[in-house]
């Protein structure tokens, strides 16, 4: 039995609501597609005013059609769309497409008709795409479907695309041919009032037609589902995603390092990274990496094979490829004999081969078909630079030719050719992926190498550590009633200990008669820092003294903290004093959680003391973490190099930064009350024992 959403995107018929006969309107125009596309089933204009629209008879309205419709295309003034969603319902259409707009987007009283329009469609038990769409495209030789109102003519392919921008859908389909991106399906969900991109991605996870997904997204209603979703799909078939409104805005009220560097982008990157997904930054970027997955075989490696006619080119490959991690290796001497007899005398038969300006089809071809061949090389990009006098087409043609059957990846790159690729397709309709520069050949094949690795990634396993929830659960009910508030050194101290993370000891003073009555008690040397509430970064306020080696030391660094607080108007806010056994060597990282309004808390790892909001070299992914994403958290970071020993340094015992993250992770997740822990710096040597966290803040909500 076919679901609401299988007769959206396979209707035998549509009625199209608000149908006109005048030219240049969004409805007539969307009839002429689905009639100039050839849409394989019936259409029904409804328009209680015309006899007859596109040379089709016309209904007043839905009930009066005889026929059962699969869907709806409503496209009348939205005072008018809820009629016409009722009026659907009697008919027993359970697809709807409102194309018309003027709801949530243009303010409280379109959000309040939205609202409405939503009600209606929950109870009817109905799927709506839109409002404030541009409609959807079925490729599919059964279906044939072009039911959108822009220009332009789909081509067939393994794409599935989904767009938030009807704006951008429209550009992209204005520009499937030139750039020889094959459409499965495409959809414009506009206000996304019920059908989302998750309802979108779920639907086509398990449809054959689409071999890859592509996305553009402005907002995420749901990024946990999302999350959850995706890392199931992108099991099976990619999934590249623009998401836009990058920001370097940190999140409201982010008092915590951790806080203020988990930015939008930071969020929007850490589930999308957990999730598979592919993410780019430009649409063409998007179609460049979503043609290759849909028109090549995923690399085996990153052994890539460069064959040209002109040397540029080949340099711009051969630098990109470093670029992206591929390597340019050596062919075989069987390879390059074989490659001497039929290129030119003067020709380079060693990676990149350079067949020189006059190669001709057949010398393409043979070279192709000889380098992939090579068990050295994994991938091959052919290009081909715009030769006077011979038939480019030919040429491309041929190497289509040669290459099919390969089990290897293959890229052509056909340079200052724009009409050439159009008209490969109708030569040659299996063709590899045609790229304008050899740059974006290489960036999509490092891509689908990644995809290959998070493919055969292991699942990762979660820990469960033994953990004092009690303790914890006594220091929370402390804090009833109270929020955005942070707990007190002893009580931060409470919930590290009970999750097993090592908090170094400390002991306070409420003022420096205190200080004087414990100084002869204290094994030196020591660090004192100022301890108030709302000191939250007591470093920028000279609220730390270190290297301290005795009771006169102590005394005076308790003097010059006062000072200093004092002339940053701060002095009032010291509450007590406290004093830590000096640490020193050993590398400096940061642990810390934050929480996101809609993806909820967030675990980041990094380098980390004072200086960590200036080197920003810090990572994230959403609570809770594995094993196998801790791992690749802590390799991340561009300073990995200082955890595994440089310069003559032991490296770190890696294992227990793993160990230290899983742990907080489960905290986090036990306890979602804490939306902010700094654990900075959480200093880590070779040994698990030397280890220890030296300051730490946990603010409670």
């Amino acid at each position: 039995m076919l679901t609401p959403l299988d007769k959206t995107f396979y209707p035998g018929s549509i009625a199209v609501i608000g149908a006109s006969s005048k030219k240049g309107t969004l409805s007539f125009e969307l009839i002429s597609n689905l009639v100039k596309y050839g849409y394989k089933g019936c259409i029904y204009p409804v328009n209680p005013k015309s006899h007859s629209v596109h040379s089709m008879k016309a209904y007043p309205n839905v009930k009066s059609i005889h026929e059962e419709i699969d869907l709806a295309v409503i496209m009348v003034s939205k005072e008018f769309v809820l009629q016409a969603i009722d009026d659907c319902h009697k008919k027993k259409i359970h697809s709807v497409v409102v194309i018309t707009a003027g709801f949530r987007e243009t303010g409280k009283e379109g959000a309040i008709l939205e609202a409405e329009l939503v009600s209606k469609i929950r109870k009817y038990g109905m799927r709506l795409i839109g409002p404030n769409c541009m409609g959807l495209i079925n490729t599919h030789p059964d279906v044939r479907l072009n039911c959108t109102f822009v220009q332009g003519t789909p081509v067939p392919g393994g794409i599935g695309f989904v767009s938030q921008s009807g704006a951008l859908g429209a550009a992209i389909l204005k520009t499937v041919q030139q750039n020889d991106i094959g459409l499965a399906q495409f959809v414009s969900i506009g206000n996304k009032a019920d059908v989302s991109g998750n309802t979108i991605l779920d639907y086509w996870w398990h449809n054959d037609d689409i071999k890859v997904i592509t996305l553009y997204l402005e907002s995420f209603g749901n990024p946990r589902l999302f999350m959850e979703l995706t890392r199931e799909i992108t099991k099976t078939k990619p999934v590249i995603a623009i998401k836009s409104a990058r920001t370097k805005a940190g999140m409201k009220a982010a008092s915590s390092h951790t806080g203020a560097l988990a930015s939008s982008d930071a969020v929007v990157d850490a589930f999308l990274e957990q999730s598979g997904v592919i993410r780019v930054n430009t649409t063409d970027e998007m179609f460049d990496i979503a043609r290759a997955f849909d028109m090549a075989n995923l690399p085996s490696g990153n052994r890539v094979g460069i064959l040209t006619n002109a040397g540029g080119p080949a340099i711009l490959a051969v630098d990109e490829c470093a670029n992206c991690g591929l390597s340019i290796p050596e062919l075989s001497r069987k390879t390059r004999t074989a490659l001497k007899k039929i290129a030119p005398r003067e020709a380079s038969v060693f990676n990149p081969v350079d067949v020189l300006p006059p190669a001709d089809a057949k010398t393409y071809a043979q070279a192709s078909k000889l380098i992939l061949d090579d068990e050295n090389i994994d991938s091959l990009i052919v290009v081909v630079g715009p030769p006077l006098m011979l038939d480019t087409l030919e040429i491309a043609s041929a190497i289509c030719d040669a290459v099919k059957g390969t089990h290897k990846t293959v890229m052509l790159v056909m340079m200052s050719q724009d009409v050439v690729i159009p008209r490969l397709k109708e030569v040659n309709p299996v063709h590899p992926p045609i790229y304008r520069f050899p740059e974006n050949a290489a960036r999509a094949i490092s891509k689908m190498l990644s995809y290959r690795k998070w493919k055969e990634r292991p699942a990762g396993l979660y820990s469960e550590f033994d953990a004092d929830r009690k303790t914890v659960k006594k220091i929370i009910n402390k804090y009833k009633n109270k929020s955005g508030i942070y707990l007190s050194s002893e009580d931060v101290s409470g919930v590290l200990k009970a999750y097993g993370l090592p908090i170094i000891g400390s002991v306070f003073a409420k003022n420096t008669f205190e200080l004087i009555q414990i100084s002869d008690k204290i094994k030196y040397p020591v660090v004192l820092k100022a301890v108030g509430k709302k000191l939250i970064h007591k470093s920028d306020m000279g609220g730390v003294e270190v290297d301290i080696h005795n009771a006169d030391e102590l005394l005076r660094s308790a003097d010059r903290i006062v000072e200093r607080l004092t002339s940053h108007n701060a002095g009032h806010l010291l509450e007590k004093f406290m004093i830590q056994p000096y640490v020193s060597g050993g590398v400096e990282t940061i642990l810390g959680i934050t929480k996101d309004a809609k993806a909820g808390s967030m675990i980041m790892f990094g380098l980390g003391g004072i200086f960590v909001e200036v080197f920003k070299d810090v990572n994230f992914k959403l609570v809770p973490i594995n094993d196998v994403e801790a791992n690749a958290m802590i390799r991340s970071i561009k300073s990995f190099e200082m955890l595994s020993g440089v310069r003559g340094r032991k490296a770190v015992d890696l294992n227990y930064i793993q160990e230290s993250l899983l742990r907080l992770s489960q905290l986090s997740n036990d306890f979602p009350e804490f939306s902010e822990i700094d654990l900075n710096p959480f200093v880590f040597f070779d040994e698990k024992e030397k280890c220890s966290i030296l300051d730490s803040r946990i603010k409670i909500s």
